[in-house]
């Protein structure tokens, strides 16, 4: 995860690993810890600046050495975190806080946010929404991103705001060409993207052609809360995915329902280079203002996309500010 404590700036946030439920742990402060303690390194402080930079693309451009590293630190953090749960780092602050103390960012700031439409069979049974012979790919702009707990900015001209929940796969690795049966490999892990839609300008833009704008306003790609790396998810396509607002279910699904697997969505965009840290969602159930138009979204709602694994993102509508 990345994150900062509550009170201080965004500048100073940093990556994270959950120790138990509800309990985070600094990855730098800890590995350095861990180097100069353990490993009787006297590099420590140089060493873990390397390896647990700040964002976790910049992690896993590193490939397995870093993998290696966080092995070590998390290890090392879980029998701290039982024997001496106060522990401070070398410069005075507590490794461990409560997830409570947190502020949360967007896991993952990508190079590439590829998101899926039409990929769910019960998606593909509302109108205009049928499957083709490919995947029905297109890419999100990256100032669409936004962290859990952030707001989603309701632009004054939609009147017809739709939210969809998403499993979204993390490249790992750079990769071209995969094939099915290795796909799993070039993947690091596996976080939620809640894919906001401004249906009614979606249907205006496709009646030229494209669709952009309803997809890609400010915050209308919510990313959270964090990652879950691969091996902690064996099962990637038989989770389940639910949609609340306000607390009702607006959407209930499983990622066996997928039309195009995990493997061969990773095959099939492999045809270009896929880079560490790279995003790819894979659709959404049905569901949603498509199956109700009394489910579009409204300022005050609040939205929790909850995935069977990894967890809740939670995100509030707001009317976004005049310009």
């Amino acid at each position: 995860m990345r994150y900062s404590r509550k009170h201080e700036p965004a500048a100073l946030s940093r990556l994270g690993v959950m120790i138990g439920p509800d309990r985070v742990a600094d990855l730098h402060e800890g590995y350095s810890l861990y180097l100069l303690e353990e490993a009787r390194n006297p590099k420590g402080r140089e060493l873990a600046a390397i390896y647990m930079p700040p964002y976790i693309a910049q992690f896993l451009h590193m490939g397995e050495p870093a993998w290696l590293a966080l092995g070590d630190a998390y290890a090392y953090l879980d029998r701290l975190a039982a024997s001496a749960a106060d522990a401070t780092g070398m410069d005075g602050r507590k490794i461990f806080i409560s997830l409570a103390e947190c502020r949360l960012y967007a896991p993952v700031r990508p190079g590439k946010l590829i998101a899926i439409g039409r990929n769910y069979h019960e998606y593909t049974k509302h109108p205009g929404r049928q499957a083709g012979r490919v995947p029905a790919a297109f890419v999100k702009t990256l100032s669409a991103i936004t962290g859990p707990g952030r707001d989603i900015l309701k632009p004054p001209r939609v009147h017809e705001l739709d939210c969809e929940t998403e499993l979204a796969i993390v490249i790992g690795k750079r990769c071209k060409h995969v094939r099915e049966e290795d796909a799993y490999d070039v993947v690091a892990g596996y976080t939620i993207v809640n894919d906001v839609t401004a249906r009614d300008v979606g249907r205006i833009e496709r009646e030229g052609g494209n669709l952009f704008l309803a997809k890609s306003y400010d915050t209308f790609s919510p990313m959270g809360p964090w990652m879950v790396t691969r091996d902690a998810i064996p099962e990637p396509m038989h989770l389940r995915i639910q949609t609340r607002v306000n607390g009702e279910n607006r959407q209930d699904g499983n990622t066996s329902d997928m039309i195009w697997s995990i493997p061969r969505l990773i095959a099939y965009l492999s045809q270009i280079t896929l880079m560490p840290g790279d995003i790819i969602t894979t659709g959404s159930p049905g569901g949603g203002g498509l199956a109700n138009p009394e489910w579009y979204l409204r300022t005050g709602d609040v939205i929790e996309s909850e995935i069977e694994g990894i967890g809740v993102l939670r995100n509030a509508v707001v009317d976004a500010p005049a310009a």
